[in-house]
């Protein structure tokens, strides 16, 4: 894949309402993404799906931050 396919697959990610189901999504594309390509950016994929944390108070075990530390550096 591209640059420009990566952009893409962002870019509808980013458009998805739900913060939860976008930060899923985000994460769940990221994973398989960078399997596929070993010099694929998570941290700059994940920014470009506008993905952010829970708001505090609605956070859960397995919320973004926590995710994302998961996958940065398992």
């Amino acid at each position: 894949m591209t640059r420009k396919d990566f952009t893409l697959v962002a870019n509808v990610v980013s458009a998805i309402g739900d913060l939860k189901i976008r930060n899923t999504v985000a994460l769940d594309f990221a994973s398989v993404l960078h399997a596929e390509n070993d010099r694929f950016d998570t941290v700059r994929f994940l920014s470009a799906c506008n993905c952010k944390p829970a708001p505090p108070g609605q956070q859960e075990d397995n919320d973004y931050d926590l995710a994302r530390e998961r996958f940065i550096a398992p």
